[in-house]
């Protein structure tokens, strides 16, 4: 077995469901044609560089799978015939794979895709209460004439006219 990554490109304009049937059935073919998916990453819909097949837009998807030359024909040939793919792309990553160390792998990223339980928050200690006269020493006094002020003269500092200059 050889290990490849695809990345094909749903066209954008269709609906989730057209999109996620698409993934399926392309990893179920995966799967019927003796390859092993490790992992498959949407990338969700993106703007296109340019226009392809009259579409701007596309859902980009990544599938990193275990499998033998007979698989990658399989899958690009459905690419191919399939109207909802508007570009597709596959690499060899390497030329054996061990597949302990695959297994491994699949199991490694099924747990860090399953959230920890989270531990409960330590409830925050209550704030004690201040005194009164703590309070009264950090409350201003307020002058009558400044709360019959506008907000705008409140807030203005005051200003002293300069002298005029005498020629």
């Amino acid at each position: 077995m050889r290990r490849y990554e695809s990345v094909w490109v749903v066209n954008g304009d269709l609906p989730d469901e057209e999109v996620k049937s698409a993934i399926d059935k392309f990893s179920r073919i995966i799967s019927s044609a003796d390859g092993l998916l490790v992992g498959l990453d949407d990338w969700g819909r993106r703007k296109l560089a340019y226009k392809i097949k009259g579409t701007h837009r596309g859902y980009y998807v990544l599938a990193d799978y275990a499998g033998t030359p007979a698989t990658v024909k399989e899958l690009e040939r459905n690419y191919r015939i399939d109207d909802r793919i508007v570009r597709y792309h596959t690499v060899k990553k390497s030329d054996q794979v061990d597949l302990e160390a695959l297994q491994a792998e699949i199991a490694a990223r099924a747990q860090a895709a399953q959230p920890e339980p989270e531990a409960a928050p330590a409830p925050a200690p209550e704030p004690e209460p201040a005194p009164a006269a703590a309070e009264a020493a950090s409350t201003p006094e307020v002058t009558p004439e400044a709360a019959a002020a506008s907000p705008e003269e409140a807030a203005a500092p005051e200003q002293t006219p300069a002298p005029a200059k005498e020629e």
